[in-house]
C-alpha cells in the first residue's frame, strides 16, 4: 500500500512538470488575442511574426526553446485565430499591443529576448527603444530594414516601380484583412525608424538568408541590398553577430529551424 501510494504521488508530480503548450486568448485593446505560452523559466523569449504570419511559423522552433525557457508567441489581430481589430497596424499601435499583452500574461518586468522575424524584427527594434529596461538580447531573422524600399527604388525604372505596384494591388486582396492592413502601415514603419539612431546595448543575433533561385535575377539585387543594409546596421550596433544561410529563403525558422534554435539557445546562454 505504501509503495503503491508513492507511485501514486510521483505521477502527479511527473505530469504536473510535463512542458506542455498552453494556447489560451487574451483580450488586447478589447479584442481577442489567440496566444501560445510554452515553458517555464527566465529571461523569457517572446517570438514576433513576419507580416501575415500565425504563430505557426514558430512552432518547431518555440517546442525546443520552450525545453529550456518560458515562450510565447502569438497571433496578431486579424491573423490565426485572433480577433479583427481596427486599430491601425502603425509600429507604435502593435508594440502598444505587445506591451499590453506581455502585461496580461504577467512578464512585462522579467528578462526578455525578443525573437523577431521580418517585420516582427521592426516590432523588436521599436520595442527596445520604448522599453529598454528589461530586454536583454534580440534574435533577428532576415528583419526588415527602413531603407529597403529606398534603395529599391535607385535600381528600378518607373515602368517596372508601377507594375510592381500593380502587382501588389492585386495581390493583397487576396490576403487576410489583418495582412493587408500591415501592408498598407509599412511604409509608415520605414518612416519612424529612419527617426532615430539604433540604441541598443545589448547583445544581438542577425540571421540572414541569401539564397536566390536560379534565374532570379530581381532576387540577386533585392538580396546584395539587404546583405549591405544589415552589415551597414552591424556597423552602427557593432556586437551583432551575423549568421548567413544559403539554404533557407526569407522564412528561416521554417526552412532551417535548427539555425534559429542555436542562434537562440547561444543567447540565453549569453544572458542568463
Amino acid at each position: 500500500m505504501k509503495n503503491q501510494l508513492i507511485f501514486i504521488i510521483i505521477v502527479i508530480i511527473c505530469s504536473s512538470c510535463r512542458n506542455e503548450p498552453n494556447y489560451h486568448f487574451v483580450e488586447v485593446q478589447g479584442k481577442k488575442q489567440h496566444v501560445l505560452t510554452w515553458g517555464k523559466g527566465e529571461p523569457v523569449v517572446v517570438f514576433l511574426n513576419g507580416g501575415g504570419s500565425p504563430l505557426k511559423d514558430f512552432e518547431v522552433v518555440q517546442k525546443e526553446i520552450s525545453k529550456m525557457t518560458m515562450t510565447i508567441s502569438y497571433d496578431k489581430p486579424g491573423l490565426g485565430k485572433s480577433e479583427v481589430s481596427n486599430v491601425p497596424r502603425t509600429l507604435e499601435n502593435v508594440t502598444r499591443e505587445l506591451r499590453n499583452l506581455l502585461e496580461k500574461e504577467e512578464v512585462s518586468q522579467v528578462p526578455l529576448i525578443l525573437v523577431g522575424h521580418s517585420m516582427g524584427g521592426f516590432v523588436a527594434r521599436y520595442y527596445i527603444q520604448q522599453h529598454p529596461e528589461n530586454v536583454v538580447g534580440l534574435v533577428l531573422i532576415d528583419p526588415g530594414s527602413e531603407h529597403l524600399e529606398d534603395e529599391w527604388k535607385k535600381v528600378r525604372t518607373r515602368d517596372e516601380l508601377m507594375k510592381e505596384d500593380s502587382l501588389l494591388a492585386e495581390q493583397i486582396k487576396l490576403v487576410p484583412k489583418g495582412f493587408q492592413m500591415e501592408v498598407i502601415a509599412y511604409p509608415a514603419h520605414d518612416s519612424i525608424l529612419k527617426t532615430f539612431e539604433p540604441k541598443i546595448s545589448v547583445p544581438v543575433t542577425l540571421l540572414e538568408s541569401n539564397r536566390v533561385e536560379d534565374g532570379d535575377n530581381d532576387g540577386k539585387i533585392l538580396i546584395e541590398i539587404q546583405k549591405r543594409l544589415y552589415r551597414e546596421f552591424q556597423a552602427s550596433v557593432p556586437q551583432t553577430k551575423l549568421i548567413s544561410t544559403d539554404i533557407s529563403g526569407h522564412f528561416i525558422q521554417k526552412d532551417e529551424p535548427e539555425l534559429v534554435i542555436g542562434a537562440i539557445q547561444k543567447m540565453l546562454t549569453k544572458v542568463q
